[in-house]
């Protein structure tokens, strides 16, 4: 069985320098990482977590609490942050809420119970104040997608405001007018954002607002494929979708009534690998999971080493196209 020791002679460094690869307790050279992830590869090298544990007082497991595991786009953050954890030597596991409050409450107190030494969060949770009295002061979390009002935590947010405003813009210059809006519910800080994107980009083109034709739903209960249906019943000729759930249920009724409605548009939400997938009329925001993965996995690593460091937001940006756009 292979030794820290072999591991550092296999990489050319000292064996304090295996275990700060290890830990993550220093900052090595993209170099230096790479000569010693090798090596613990090719060796087999498996550290000794019970040993580590004890000395170190961190069990090296990270928890990703998430509203809704069968959502791709929670799935895709998911093999992004996974490997990032594992490349520093961290264990992911992940609990699924379900976009239940009091589910989110239950796992909060267990994790923070001295299962894992930090937690990534998609809440569901309509108010920082809900969650607020089951995280221990000073345990390292980091909310990712969603905000909490007032909430003390790092936050890995997105932005779509741009990709809407460009989406819409090019719904307009085909001539729709009267654009439909499906969302998610609105006290999660993505709907409030998106939905408000929309508002502002009828004003300030001085369409009219009406609200007969924005609808909200959760995509938990596909409700977006009858919402379709009715926003179309009522002359829209265009529609923006809030999510990529939804984006797949507006598809399937247009597919399914495209003799009805030929000439209808989407704005939706889509995963990179999948956007192409649509129709050349389509026009898709492209969601950025794999920066979002990666960088709430850096960003809980850093709040568990540097637990004084001040709060940051970082924001990741995701991307209007349209798949007859070329590469």
């Amino acid at each position: 069985m292979s030794t820290m020791k072999d591991v550092a002679k296999k990489a050319g460094v000292s064996v304090a320098t295996v275990s700060y690869a290890i830990n993550g307790t220093k900052a090595l050279s993209p170099e230096t990482l790479a000569k010693v992830r090798a090596a613990i590869k090719e060796l087999k090298y498996s550290p000794d977590q019970t040993a580590k544990s004890f000395k170190t007082g961190r069990k090296h497991i990270i928890a990703f609490i998430v509203p809704d595991i069968s959502n791709n786009y929670f799935s895709n953050i998911i093999d992004s942050l996974e490997q990032e954890l594992r490349n520093s030597g961290y264990t992911l596991i992940i609990t699924n809420t379900k976009e239940s409050p009091d589910l989110e409450i239950e796992q909060l107190k267990y994790l923070t119970s001295g299962i894992v030494d930090g937690i990534v969060l998609a809440s569901s949770a309509k108010n920082y104040k809900d969650i607020a009295p089951y995280i221990p002061a000073g345990f390292p979390v980091v909310l990712v997608d969603r905000k909490l009002k007032g909430c003390p935590f790092d936050i890995i947010s997105v932005s779509d405001t741009d990709a809407i405003e460009q989406g819409m813009d090019y719904l307009l210059s085909c001539g729709h007018t009267r654009i439909g809006y499906i969302g998610d519910v609105p006290h999660l800080s993505t709907s409030r954002e998106r939905l408000q994107a929309y508002l502002d980009f009828l004003t300030e083109h001085d369409l009219p607002v009406d609200h007969d034709r924005i609808k909200e739903t959760t995509s938990l209960t596909h409700n977006a494929y009858d919402l379709t249906g009715q926003l179309l019943a009522q002359s829209c000729t265009a529609l923006v979708i809030g999510n990529n759930l939804m984006t797949v249920d507006a598809c399937c009724y247009l597919n399914q009534h495209h003799a009805d409605y030929p000439d209808v548009q989407l704005l939706g939400y889509q995963h990179k690998d999948l956007y192409r997938l649509f129709s050349s009329d389509d026009g898709i925001i492209v969601q950025n999971e794999y920066d979002m993965g990666i960088s709430a996995a850096r960003q809980i690593l850093t709040r568990i080493r540097e637990p004084e460091s001040s709060r940051k937001e970082i924001i990741i940006y995701n991307e209007y196209t349209r798949p007859d756009q070329p590469e």
